[in-house]
């Protein structure tokens, strides 16, 4: 594919938006991967659609949000054998350099980094897109701080409150051993945007009273706007769980620092370490990535769909964490005990 062929959409930080609020005019941003995805629907593109769908608030205090998704189960590309934390990236294996160029929706940032966008032809809700950092260079599922600062950026470049970014590593439910985030327009306020958080260390907050237990870095905890110290705190926190081998899940959504004012004017990181997952992922019913640690639960099978209550999803998010979160909690302390006084001097690098 030659890049020419592709649109490319460049920025400058003059196109951040460090604050939203509710139902806010589209940004260049938003407009262009709208429009270009829904050329790609319009050109059949999808394996299957997302406009009718049934969502529901499960009952309980956490408001889980379940989304019956029953062909993404069954339409699906056939996930990755994922074996090991540091599986290499295969070239015989499906990567997206072997994807059609109209799924390339357009390159972002600067071109000859090659990160592109692309469409997510199972996707679970309208809009789910593909960021993939540096696509020919045939990096493996493993965040990188390039990557990091990308996917932050994707985010502040969205002048919507319902922007949300996401990475599943390996043996964390990732599909595909390229290096790639997903991000989609969640159209649904969550308690991760505003719930309380444990203070821990540095500049780390601790996702304490959810079932699943996990690390937060909020973006209003560094200097305005620094979003190089920014991600590459987070992604020393990353890296310590890539370099042990321990699964692990991103998601970064918009925030609020006053709960109760109708303006996101802040960002929150999740980083949740889990239970490792080997081999072919099950794709029936439910199962743990990202998005379901999040709260966001898209549910393959409507047996399943009916019959989900707040005790079995939190007892599930709950054994898929809680013995990975208490032993990152120690590596992540020691790591970064010599850096609590100078807790922001990092630099991206």
């Amino acid at each position: 594919m030659a890049k020419s062929a592709v649109e490319f959409f460049s920025y400058t930080e003059k196109d951040f938006h460090f604050q939203v609020q509710c139902n806010n005019e589209d940004s260049n941003f938003d407009i262009l991967l709208k429009r270009k995805w829904a050329k790609a629907e319009e050109d059949n593109l999808l394996r299957y659609s997302v406009k009718v769908q049934q969502t529901k608030v499960v009952e309980g205090k956490y408001g889980f949000y379940a989304q019956l998704n029953i062909e993404r189960a069954t339409l699906r590309r056939r996930p990755d054998d994922i074996t090991s934390m540091i599986q290499p990236f295969d070239s015989e294996k499906f990567n997206f350099m072997k994807i059609p160029q109209n799924e390339i929706l357009f390159n972002i940032g600067n071109c000859d980094e090659n990160d592109i966008i692309a469409v997510n032809v199972s996707p679970i809700l309208w809009g789910h897109s593909l960021f993939v950092s540096k696509c020919t260079s045939g990096l493996p599922q493993q965040a990188t701080l390039h990557s990091f600062k990308k996917a932050i950026e994707l985010v502040l470049l969205s002048n919507s409150e319902n922007m949300r970014v996401l990475f599943n590593s390996l043996c964390a439910n990732a599909s595909v051993n390229h290096l790639h985030w997903h991000f989609y327009y969640l159209n649904h306020r969550m308690l991760l945007e505003s719930i309380s958080l444990e203070y821990f260390i540095g500049s780390v907050y601790i996702l304490h009273d959810f079932p699943a237990k996990g690390f937060c870095i909020k973006f209003s905890s560094f200097d305005y706007q620094d979003i190089n110290k920014y991600a590459s705190y987070a992604y020393k926190i990353v890296s310590c769980l890539q370099e042990n081998q321990i699964a692990h899940n991103i998601y970064i959504t918009r925030s609020k620092t006053d709960k109760d004012k109708d303006i996101f004017d802040d960002i929150r990181i999740y980083i949740w370490a889990r239970k490792p997952s080997y081999g072919i992922k099950n794709t029936n019913d439910f199962i743990i990535a990202a998005c379901e640690l999040f709260g966001h639960l898209p549910i393959r099978s409507q047996e399943a769909y009916e019959s989900m209550h707040e005790q079995y999803i939190s007892e599930y998010l709950n054994d898929n964490t809680n013995d990975a979160f208490l032993s990152a909690q120690k590596l992540i302390e020691e790591i970064l005990s010599q850096n609590v006084e100078n807790k922001n001097d990092l630099t991206l690098s």
